[in-house]
């Protein structure tokens, strides 16, 4: 059901008259589903272009043995690692690619993303925000995003990226044997490496990728109020908020979840409703609101909660 909603969105948004040509992942999908994903997709397709689906079956022989879970992604499974293989999958005559997580909404045309890429990196991607540098902290005590940046010669105040939405240089990555060596760093380190794959990614192409504008993977449902200069200039952050090019739901907590109640969940059901998908998840009423009143009020709404909350926790432990 993500995966159909993810693809409607992007399908929605695309302009142009490049075609499509979408490569699927999967370990378990059956036949019945994939022809409902297809469907979903197709009924949204406006345009002239030529769109087609190639499903591929993970052979998970390079990743079963890699860590999964754990405290910093307990959701994580082997499927997660499944975009280490994108040059294994893809045909040799490819040479760039749009990776896209499934717990995402494209709000712009894709082949805007394509296009802001930069042909010289390996990657191109958009640098986290809650852990912008690979020097950053995960807890005040916590380790380092990248533990062992220092070891492996890596400056502090290089940017660490999230590894849901890339463009990648295939010819690159190819050449440069990225597969191999991420997989191979992950071996070495096992669960000291934070965040599973999208920690190996970093390490090993840390001087390798290219930074695209943030709106490209708007994480900020998760994590919307954190302005960390000098990680980012005010208006840069005001940018992202207000005007999402993708909205990526980072961690556990997903809009066709009960209980979610974070900003741009109504990106999610705008779009599930196109699918036929559309009647297997109840719209809470948060989206609801949110899709009445504009998703920029609900942020300052929630945002305004989430400050008393704290603020009045704070004054429960003084007393």
């Amino acid at each position: 059901m993500p995966l159909a909603v993810m693809l409607t969105s992007l399908v929605c948004n695309f302009k142009g008259d490049r075609d499509l040509e979408i490569h699927i992942v999967e370990s378990d999908i059956p036949d019945a589903l994939r022809e409902k994903v297809e469907a979903s997709v197709l009924r949204n397709k406006k345009g002239s272009y030529q769109l087609a689906f190639h499903w591929t079956r993970l052979d998970a022989d390079k990743i079963n043995h890699l860590p999964i879970g754990g405290k910093t992604n307990s959701h994580v499974t082997t499927e997660t690692y499944s975009r280490l293989l994108a040059a294994d999958v893809l045909p040799p005559s490819c040479e760039r690619v749009v990776y896209l997580d499934c717990d995402l909404v494209v709000i712009k045309d894709v082949g805007a993303l394509n296009d802001a890429a930069d042909s010289e990196h390996t990657v191109s991607a958009v640098s986290a925000v809650n852990l912008p540098y690979v020097s950053s902290l995960t807890s005040v005590n916590g380790p380092p995003v990248v533990f062992n940046y220092a070891e492996l010669g890596i400056p502090a105040t290089n940017r660490y990226f999230n590894a849901g939405v890339l463009v990648i240089n295939l010819k690159l990555w190819r050449e440069q044997n990225i597969t191999a060596r991420v997989i191979e760093y992950l071996e070495r380190y096992g669960d000291q490496v934070l965040y599973h794959d999208q920690g190996g990614l970093n390490a090993i192409l840390s001087n390798q990728w290219h930074r695209l504008d943030q709106r490209w993977n708007h994480t900020g449902a998760l994590y919307p109020e954190n302005w960390k200069p000098p990680a980012y200039s005010y208006a840069e952050w005001s940018r992202v908020k207000t005007d999402p090019f993708i909205a990526h739901y980072l961690g556990q907590d997903k809009p066709w979840r009960p209980g979610f109640k974070r900003p741009r969940g109504s990106f999610f059901f705008r779009y599930l409703k196109k699918t036929l998908f559309k009647d297997e998840v109840r719209i809470p009423p948060v989206a609801m609101v949110e899709s009445i009143i504009g998703y920029r009020t609900y942020f300052w709404i929630w945002r305004i909660k989430r400050r008393l909350d704290s603020h009045l926790s704070k004054g429960n432990q003084v007393d």
